[in-house]
């Protein structure tokens, strides 16, 4: 299954399979060192995958090293696809370096000459080692496990020789079924044919800017994409040497006096914060587990997903868009530091990922809020100044989707005015620590939730919508105890209860986004004694997606049927 686009007139070969591999262990020397040349991979490796989460190298960090033979034309120009690694990865192409990847979950393509034969060998490394000088982007004290391996799809497409497309966007610009349709043009200028839903495409008057072009056109029987009737539409460009074919939805999504607006029309978003990991598999999730929990998450009642805490992918959005799921896809980022916040490759990079993700999902319209950096330093002029930062970086590219960001400074934030959307994490009645000697702070829940609607009822703030982006309560799976305390599947049903009810009777909140889906593996030191099992274990699921006993709780709430 590919994502879209897709470019049918192109060789397109699917990579993934059963790779040669390698593990060099964590005395490797960095990856702009190693020379795969005279490494023999003689065991064996599935891509996607990830190797720590294989029984042999479960935990372990180090060097991997990935290869397979390819066949492709000599003397062609080539495009590699890698949908996502991590957390950083060297492409070598017959030996010759053609691509450093230190963006982990974010897809990535690569373009390069085929060389002089037709028989090639690929080899990816990647290194999941924890050193913030090579990887900035991900860290020990991540509140996820930052896996080894190359995490989904790998592509090879032949490019053609003369005019050919690169990504086009289609933006909505009125429930009519008006769009702008713009993109770019390598290799040379040529007229440009256009049809939508398969009519057989006809000239249009593109307007050109170097390789950048752009027209509008009118879809000729439009129908509107929500979440109740999640409609697509096709549109197919060409030229005489290319065709590109991308799938889009007509919906508008803005804020309007406190309200999030779905085709003019409010919107109240129910759902989960989703990690795409599993014990088995990772990050590297095969198409049955994403229907399977948006299947589950459509029995719970749910129209909303945020993707944290990064890129999401793309084969994913796709059937996001096609069940009428909404989606927050962000950044990968989750509480970092004043003193990592000021580090220039860590700030550089968090610009090329987000503008990276932006790009990438722009034609699905099942992504309706853009976000970044969860946790940041947002107290602090630091991170506030990175926030307008990436805000603006998004902004630049794509002004039609609401920008957010998850604080959990409710009094402290010097950054809300940065956001079309107000968004806290917070946690009452979990994180008491020492400051309550009641097994059960239920009665912290209600207050603290109040606070934040206080918080916003300023001329600044009323007219931006408001979403409750983490909240929930952690419970071990099989452990129901008459005393209903914490870490019982009790006392999290309790607490989703009063969470859920008072979010169905606050209108002024636009959306609840429960902490979490699914338990998910984290750091395995540090603050692990706060993770039992050295996982997550808010999940409304277990791991192995097993409901506890607050699934039944939030789908009363949720409206969940079943279907």
């Amino acid at each position: 299954m590919y994502a879209y686009p897709i470019y049918p007139e192109r060789n397109t070969q699917s990579l993934d399979g059963i790779w040669d591999f390698s593990f060099l262990g964590s005395d490797a020397p960095k990856l702009e060192s190693v020379n795969p040349k005279g490494i023999a991979c003689r065991e064996l490796a599935a891509v996607p995958g990830c190797f720590d989460a294989a029984p042999k190298y479960a935990g372990r960090r180090g060097v991997g090293v990935y290869r397979r033979s390819v066949e492709a034309p000599a003397g062609v120009r080539l495009r590699l696809r890698i949908g996502a690694l991590g957390l950083r990865g060297r492409i070598l192409w017959d030996g010759r370096e053609i691509g450093l990847n230190e963006l982990p979950y974010s897809l990535q393509e690569y373009e390069f000459d085929s060389g002089s034969s037709s028989r090639h060998e690929l080899v990816i490394l990647i290194d999941n080692r924890l050193d913030f000088a090579d990887t900035p982007l991900f860290h020990h004290f991540y509140d996820f496990y930052g896996y080894g391996g190359i995490y989904r799809s790998v592509e090879l497409e032949t490019l053609p020789e003369k005019a050919r497309f690169g990504r086009v966007r289609v933006e909505t610009l009125d429930l009519s079924g008006r769009v702008l349709v713009s993109g770019t043009l390598g290799g040379g200028f040529a007229e440009i044919s256009a049809g939508f839903d398969g009519a057989a495409p006809k000239k249009v008057d593109a307007v050109f800017n170097g390789e950048e072009f752009s027209f509008e056109a009118k879809v000729p029987s439009p129908a509107l994409w929500s979440p109740d009737s999640p409609n697509l539409h096709l549109i197919t460009l060409k030229t005489g040497s290319d065709t590109v074919i991308e799938r889009f939805g007509l919906r508008t999504i803005r804020c309007e006096k406190g309200e999030l607006l779905l085709n003019g029309q409010p919107l109240r978003l129910r759902g989960y914060n989703r990690h795409d990991a599993h014990p088995q598999f990772g990050p590297a999730m095969p198409d049955e587990l994403w229907i399977e929990d948006l299947q589950i998450l459509r029995d719970l009642g749910c129209n909303f997903i945020r993707g944290c805490h990064y890129p999401q992918s793309q084969r994913f959005l796709d059937l996001c868009d096609q069940l009428g799921f909404l989606v927050w896809e962000e950044s990968l980022g989750w509480g970092d530091s004043v003193e990592v916040q000021s580090d220039p490759k860590f700030r550089r990079l968090q610009v090329e990922q987000t503008v990276n993700m932006v790009k990438a999902s722009i034609n699905h319209p099942s992504v309706i809020l853009w976000g970044f950096m969860n946790e940041s330093g947002d107290d602090k002029e630091v991170g506030a100044s990175l926030l307008r930062e990436l805000a603006a970086a998004v902004r630049a590219v794509d002004r039609s989707r609401p920008v957010t960001s998850a604080s959990m400074h409710i009094r402290t934030s010097i950054a809300l005015d940065v956001f079309d959307v107000v968004s806290f994490n917070l946690y009452p009645g979990w994180y008491e620590g020492d400051n309550t000697a009641d097994p059960r702070p239920l009665d912290r829940i209600a207050p603290t939730l109040d606070e934040v609607l206080a918080r916003l009822n300023t001329k600044e703030l009323r007219d931006k919508p408001l979403i409750l982006s983490e909240i929930g309560a952690g419970a071990i799976y099989g452990w129901r105890d008459r005393v209903a305390g914490i870490w019982s599947e009790e006392y999290q049903a309790d607490y989703l209860d009063a969470v859920c009810a008072y979010f169905r009777r606050k209108k002024r909140l636009t959306g609840l986004a429960l902490w979490q889906f699914a338990d998910g593996r984290t750091y395995a030191a540090g603050g692990v004694l706060g993770r039992p099992r050295a996982f997550n274990n808010k999940g409304t699921l277990d791991e192995y997606r097993r409901p506890k006993l607050a699934y039944d709780v939030v789908k009363k709430h949720f409206g969940g049927s079943g279907k």
